[in-house]
């Protein structure tokens, strides 16, 4: 029965012919009830759809030329998971990819329970632009990082975190400190890890077909320094070329799950 219900009969109740004696149990009894009543949780009608995700949208930095690196952080749970793609410009499959998981997070919040999830969807925006590895910089952004293999040369960059890009992933980074980071690439088409990683990669590797493989820790890498640096679990999610060919539905029906896999880790789908 409604608690409004209960309230309109005790007050009936309360007010009949009793006596005092009568009254006073009656008392105690509608007092239990409404207490209860007032503890009870409230239940969501179906209909009803689930609070909105908190999102916010903002430009995380620039490159070279001047050309926005967006990110987008949803929900505000302490476990935080993030996901970075096109950190090469010529290995772009996973930029679309990043934005279907935010649209799919935005209508099933529950993943997002005590969770906070950090995208960026382009990390190499020149490099996207011209369709080339590098920045204009002529530096692999994914060779200029601190990590203890870091050497200068000219494809690497003079010194650690020499590019504006590099330096935007890096503040982020210490910004949001992620639990466990997910870098996308092309065209390997295999799961690797850096640092404690492994558990996530084999999870990952289970629902998409492509092999869990350790390539090894490369010079100055993203993934050398969250994983080694760092100390945090980092997938290189190396999707195959092929995949530039996949409408966007087609790639994340072959490969989404890795993604949510990610975000709700050690849960496993």
């Amino acid at each position: 029965m409604r608690c409004a219900t209960w309230r309109g009969r005790l007050r009936s109740i309360m007010w009949g012919d009793h006596g005092v004696r009568g009254r006073r149990a009656i008392f105690i009894s509608c007092a239990a009830i409404l207490a209860g009543c007032a503890g009870a949780p409230l239940r969501r009608d179906a209909a009803v759809p689930a609070p909105d995700v908190g999102r916010e949208a903002f430009v995380a930095g620039t490159s070279v030329e001047g050309r926005e690196i967006p990110c987008v952080v949803l929900g505000g749970g302490p476990d935080v998971c993030m996901i970075i793609a096109t950190i090469h410009g010529n290995e772009a499959a996973g930029t679309p990819l990043v934005h279907r998981l935010e649209r799919e997070v935005l209508i099933r919040p529950e993943l997002l329970s005590g969770r906070c999830l950090v995208l960026v969807s382009v990390a190499n925006p020149d490099g996207m632009a011209t369709n080339r590895r590098t920045n204009v910089n002529g530096v692999d952004l994914n060779r200029n990082f601190p990590a203890d293999s870091f050497r200068p040369t000219r494809r690497h960059g003079p010194r650690p975190l020499s590019e504006p890009e590099s330096r935007v992933l890096r503040d982020l980074v210490y910004r949001y400190n992620p639990d466990r980071v997910v870098s996308i690439h092309q065209p390997v088409a295999c799961v690797d890890w850096d640092g404690p990683g492994e558990g996530l990669a084999r999870a990952m590797s289970g629902l998409s077909g492509l092999q869990a493989k350790r390539i090894g820790s490369l010079p100055g890498s993203f993934g050398s320094w969250v994983g080694l640096a760092l100390g945090r679990p980092i997938i290189t999610l190396e999707l195959p070329r092929s995949a530039d060919a996949l409408d966007d539905d087609a790639s994340w029906d072959r490969y989404g799950a890795m993604l949510v896999q990610a975000l709700v880790w050690p849960r496993r789908l």
